[in-house]
């Protein structure tokens, strides 16, 4: 039955959820009536129920998940900005930023003197910041192909540069030691290329070199630093661009030399181009570093080796050192043949680099400390002292010389036919006669011997046998054998002829020359050990001692009466021995000569080593030339060039 509202409510199930419809034509009579109440509405007097269209369970899912997305959005915001914060800081900064890098000035090296040795010389890098470098690959390529054109450098090496680089924000140098025609060449062809820079650069300078090549293996040179230097240095600010002491001095004293690095950081816009600096630092350029040497003496010992080798066609290869016995501070080294350390300076050429490394002749060698031979004689006078102290001869003892020593089968000579009669340990040294030291070392059936046990401990405590902390890389240590040693490195019985062979300086005993000129100083010098160095300043020397540290005895080697009796004998070698053609030197000299044999197919190895004066050591000089056959013949003459100009330098005279 119709109600008295049906013409105001219309029920139409299929248009409605509800069953319900409002007649749009009495609109204006309900308008006032509409009020909402928690989930009902009021029609006039009737209630309508509206409710809610969305489940409650799906609410309550899409609620949670917006407060999920809430959290996750604001916990990234929070760890973006407190967590992250540097890291964004940073690539904010490597966008707008852009740093310049300063090399200090290299220290200078001079000699006792003053005289530049390594100094520095102006010239032109090309840097890039890698990061500036426009992302397309063709014009990347065409900035490379400009530099490429006008410095005839392959492209692809000036990719690898970039592709190298340890920070890409910061310049590094894609071509070092360009000249200048070419540096204002590239300047005019990239100037709209704000990723590259023409900047003003120096490079090392071996005034001395070019004249005294000797002085190359002293000094060193400086080059590109390697992956495994890098990796060493790095945490010193080191970055894979730059060039590092490579050997000699340089490379020991790079601490010294290097300085600190000054920086320019800028603001730049969104093309690279510089707006305003932010800050700056200068560099401090890197130390004076002052050498022992004297660039007259050095000179005039690479002079005396040259003359021997022009008298004599068959030596092409030496060694002279000359040493201030009281320190063991070097005045003098020269090995040859030797190279011009120059041409490692700037852009190196591979050329005359692979020419170097396949001489025959090694002249990259630092002969004096790296180079290793048979003693010889020179050994002599630490073996005559070795006996001394352990009590196994008096300066009195006198064995009988006949010519050799005979052992089963197997002859040991002396160097004179039919021997040199009776000898003392003075005459023994003087005259070099071998079966004195036959019978010292190795002993005979009336005689005990030092043996070879012993023989080696007291090389070992002269400084045999292992490197003497010499300032600068790559000394080698020679070879102390011992009966052990031979068995363990090549399974071999030692027999007493090895031990007869080693008294005189022959078989697997291996040194260097400098060995020798620290030993012939610490038996001038009264027995007290000595550690070889270039370096004269105190802080430097100070600051590599404490890296490289070397266990020294403050005691000396043996007792003074001992030592003396030694010194004699080697005074006595010039005074009516093997180096009597320094008798009349004008100062007292001392030394012992040597002739060892390397080979039997080759000459003889020439050795001879000097102290000056007698009573009040200064210099030692020490010669080595291989293959020069005679010590007293081809050496001594070297050294007596060497002390004349010693001597005339200690008087004043020009």
């Amino acid at each position: 039955m119709a109600n008295k509202h049906d013409d105001l409510f219309g029920f139409w199930p299929e248009q409605s959820p509800w069953g319900l419809k409002v007649s749009e034509k009495h609109e204006s009579q309900i308008a006032a009536e509409v009020m909402y109440e928690d989930d009902a509405t009021k029609i006039k007097d009737r209630a309508v129920y509206m409710g809610m269209s969305i489940p409650v369970s799906r609410f309550v899912y899409t609620a949670a998940a917006i407060i999920i997305m809430l959290v996750i959005l604001l916990g990234r915001a929070f760890w973006m900005q407190g967590m992250e914060h540097e890291n964004y800081q940073l690539q904010s900064d490597a966008n707008r930023l852009r740093k310049l890098v300063e090399v200090p000035p290299r220290g200078i090296i001079v000699d006792r003197q003053g005289v530049i040795l390594a100094e520095n010389e102006s010239t032109f890098d090309v840097t890039v910041v890698p990061l500036d470098l426009p992302q397309s690959e063709s014009h990347r390529n065409d900035i490379y192909g400009k530099i490429a054109r006008i410095t005839g450098t392959d492209i692809a090496a000036l990719d690898e540069v970039v592709e190298s680089a340890t920070v890409w924000d910061v310049s590094v140098p894609l071509l070092r030691d360009v000249p200048y025609e070419q540096a204002v060449r590239l300047k005019i062809a990239l100037v709209d290329e704000p990723a590259v820079t023409i900047q003003h650069s120096l490079k090392r300078k071996y005034r001395q070199s070019g004249d005294v090549l000797s002085l190359a293996h002293i000094l060193g040179y400086v080059g590109k630093i390697s992956p495994e230097e890098y990796e060493a240095k790095k945490a010193e600010g080191y970055l894979k661009t730059d060039l590092i002491g490579k050997a000699g001095v340089e490379a020991a004293y790079e601490f010294w030399l290097a300085g600190e690095k000054g920086e320019t950081v800028s603001e730049v816009d969104a093309y690279g181009q510089k707006k305003r600096v932010m800050r700056s630092r200068d560099a401090e350029s890197g130390r004076v570093l002052e050498l022992a040497l004297d660039m007259r003496l050095q000179k005039a010992a690479e002079q005396s080796v040259k003359q021997a080798m022009v008298d004599n066609k068959d030596i092409s290869k030496g060694v002279a050192i000359v040493m201030d016995p009281r320190d063991g501070a070097i005045l003098a080294s020269v090995s040859l043949p030797a190279y011009d350390n120059n041409a490692f300076a700037g852009q190196v050429s591979s050329t005359v680099y692979a020419a170097l490394l396949e001489d025959e002749n090694t002249p990259l060698l630092p002969r004096a400390w790296a180079g290793l031979y048979p003693s010889g004689s020179t050994i002599k006078p630490v073996f005559a002292l070795a006996a001394l102290a352990e009590g196994i001869i008096t300066p009195n003892t006198t064995i009988m010389s006949t010519g050799g020593i005979w052992v089963s089968s197997r002859f040991f000579p002396d160097w004179r036919a039919g021997g040199h009669g009776l000898t003392n340990v003075r005459k023994a040294i003087a005259w070099s006669v071998n079966t004195f030291f036959y019978t010292i070392g190795g002993g005979t059936d009336n005689f005990e011997g030092l043996g070879a046990n012993r023989m080696a401990e007291w090389l070992l405590k002269f400084g045999f046998g292992e490197p003497m902390g010499l300032d600068v890389p790559g000394e080698y240590g020679g070879l102390v054998p011992t009966p052990q040693w031979r068995v363990q490195k090549r399974n071999e019985r030692w027999y007493i002829g090895d031990t007869y062979n080693y008294s005189i300086g022959q078989g697997d005993f291996l040194v260097t020359p400098l060995q020798i000129a620290a030993a012939t100083a610490q038996i001038a010098n009264g027995g007290q050990r000595i550690r070889p160095h270039f370096a004269l300043n105190n802080e430097a020397h100070n600051g590599f001692t404490a890296r490289n540290p070397l266990e020294i005895s403050q005691e000396k080697l043996a007792e003074s009466d001992y030592v003396d009796v030694v010194r004699a004998g080697m005074r006595d070698t010039i005074m009516y021995g093997s180096g009597r053609s320094l008798l009349n030197f004008p100062v007292a000299v001392a030394g012992k000569t040597g002739t060892a044999q390397w080979r039997n197919d080759r000459p003889n190895h020439a050795w001879f080593t000097a102290f000056a004066p007698y009573d009040e050591p200064r210099v030692v000089v020490t010669v080595l030339l291989e293959e020069g056959e005679e010590g007293s013949e081809t050496a001594i003459p070297v050294a007596r060039q060497i002390l004349r100009a010693w001597l005339s330098l200690e008087s004043g005279m020009p």
